[in-house]
């Protein structure tokens, strides 16, 4: 693909200074290295939460991202394979607590790594530096494990942490960089680290948090991880006198209250959680669990009500007898930061008696190519395509120029509308309506504008689950526990057409998608079938 400088240009010009600054400390870097410390850290146990994350660990062989290899002998945790999203969950030792880890084992994987950790790259990173950091403290704690060397290598990663902190990228690697920080400031009492830990999370927990308790970057799945690591902090906290800050810890309970109960808001009956945005199924701790998480930490399950000053998500979930709407009116996340974004502005999710009907097409991979790209833009999504442009300019893996604003017009139980200016270069403006009622929805595209450009022609999409059959008849489609009919100002042409859904990283399952191509508006009838 050839970058253009106005792509380039419509990128960088919504960074921050200081995003900007630190994007070039950080090109004339050394690599990442350790500095043990002169002085003998003394460990002291943390109070943490059962093992509960996925098995990704047994005898030798690693499984992430739905992709297993053995070691036999010496673990390679630069192993490059299966791209660098998976070195960097090989580093995270997120296996240290897994149900079924033994103190035995798990200390002996750490002892590897340290054995090697001067030929570890990508691991060393501040990002995966984090995620260990945090997994190896849990794991000690929770064991008891007073090891003279082990304390010297994850004091020496902490400091790494602390040096390179992530200003470049900012978003939800900041706040990591924050949370390690702070949980290995509790477990060797480093009064330095906890203060500057305590500021950092502080100010990025107050930038980050949306009005509605949501995560700037929103991506439920990112979401979920970040409360996760905010309840580890919150329950060590409360457990030891040794800080003495009661006020931070007032402070992270109002902010995880807000998360909880955001997510809880956007959570279907069944427990799943919207798969918008990079997100994907088993890779975030579930809504069920960090409720049941939650019930450690005192006082957290208090329900206040939610601020209603300031930026939303834009995210909402509209619950019926009979049906959930999941709806998509927000910015496509922060400026500075929409890394995690994809250009699915309007898209929405339709589960019926339980069931996913209308669904996401997903993300299955980070690795920059034809696939990524496709996840990432408009025509993956349901919502309105135009001239085959995509509604804010994705690019890359996780790079975003032109982006699409929202003005919401209507946001009431029974109708939600709104538009957006993604379009704006063919002088065309996208407004969306969804109209709610008990056993119907009724979805009403318009393209406002006049251009000598393009024609007001759009073609609109609607992945069905791959669970669902489906059977068509001119403007009218029934599949399984809904019927469809549409009208526009032409006879609108309804094209039926395989899709693969990401059912998590590197798994595909083939399935239908609707499209339907129109010119001015298009209504299109969702009834729900008795």
């Amino acid at each position: 693909m050839m970058i253009r400088p106005g792509l380039y240009w419509r990128t960088i010009r919504h960074l921050r200074l200081r995003q900007i600054v630190y994007q070039i400390v950080n090109r004339f870097r050394s690599a990442n290295r350790l500095h043990l410390p002169t002085h003998e850290p003394v460990g002291h146990p943390l109070r943490v939460a059962e093992p509960d994350k996925s098995l990704t660990y047994q005898r030798n062989t690693f499984t992430f991202l739905n992709q297993s290899i053995t070691f036999l002998g010496i673990i390679d945790w630069n192993y490059a394979g299966n791209g660098k999203l998976w070195t960097y969950q090989l580093t995270y030792f997120d296996c240290l607590n897994q149900p079924d880890m033994t103190a035995e084992e798990g200390e002996r994987l750490i002892r590897l790594f340290i054995r090697q950790i001067d030929t570890v790259r990508d691991g060393l990173e501040p990002y995966p530096t984090s995620l260990r950091l945090v997994n190896w403290v849990k794991f000690l704690s929770r064991h008891a494990i007073q090891d003279a060397n082990i304390n010297r290598y994850l004091w020496a990663q902490a400091a790494l942490v602390n040096r390179r902190l992530e200003y470049h990228l900012a978003g939800n690697h900041l706040l990591e960089n924050g949370f390690a920080l702070m949980m290995v400031a509790l477990y060797v009492r480093d009064k330095r680290w906890f203060d500057k830990a305590a500021g950092l999370i502080c100010k990025e927990l107050t930038a980050q948090l949306l009005a509605d308790g949501a995560h700037y970057e929103r991506s439920p799945m990112y979401h979920q991880i970040l409360l996760d690591r905010l309840l580890d902090v919150l329950i060590a906290l409360q457990a030891d006198s040794w800080h003495g800050s009661h006020q931070l810890i007032g402070f992270l309970t109002q902010k995880a209250r807000q998360m909880l109960s955001w997510l809880e808001s956007i959570t279907f009956s069944t427990g799943d959680s919207p798969m918008v945005n990079d997100a994907a199924p088993g890779v975030a701790p579930t809504t069920a669990q960090l409720l049941k998480k939650a019930t450690l930490a005192s006082g957290l399950l208090i329900r206040e009500a939610t601020r209603s000053d300031g930026e939303r998500s834009g995210y909402r979930l509209v619950r019926q007898a009979r049906y959930e709407l999941f709806i998509d009116t927000g910015s496509i996340g922060p400026d500075h930061q929409p890394g995690h974004a994809h250009a699915d502005t309007f898209s929405f999710l339709l589960y019926v008696d339980g069931q996913p009907v209308i669904v996401d097409s997903g993300t299955s991979t980070y690795q920059t190519g034809e696939r990524r790209h496709w996840e990432r833009s408009t025509a993956a999504h349901n919502t309105v395509e135009i001239n085959k442009t995509n509604s804010s300019e994705v690019w890359a893996g996780f790079r975003v120029g032109r982006r699409a604003r929202v003005t919401m017009l209507e946001n009431t139980d029974h109708v939600v509308r709104a538009r957006h200016d993604g379009y704006r270069k063919w002088g065309i403006t996208h407004e969306r309506q969804w109209h709610i009622d008990a056993n119907k929805i009724t979805i009403s595209d318009r393209l406002l504008g006049h251009s000598r450009q393009v024609r007001r022609k759009g073609v609109a999409r609607l992945y069905l689950h791959p669970a669902i059959s489906v059977l068509v008849a001119e403007n009218h489609l029934r599949a399984d526990l809904v019927d469809l009919t549409f009208t526009s100002a032409t006879l609108p042409a309804i094209t039926l057409k395989p899709y693969d859904m990401a059912n998590g990283f590197n798994q595909l399952i083939s399935g239908q998608c609707l499209e339907i191509t129109f010119q001015e508006y298009l209504v299109t009838t969702v009834t729900v079938n008795e």
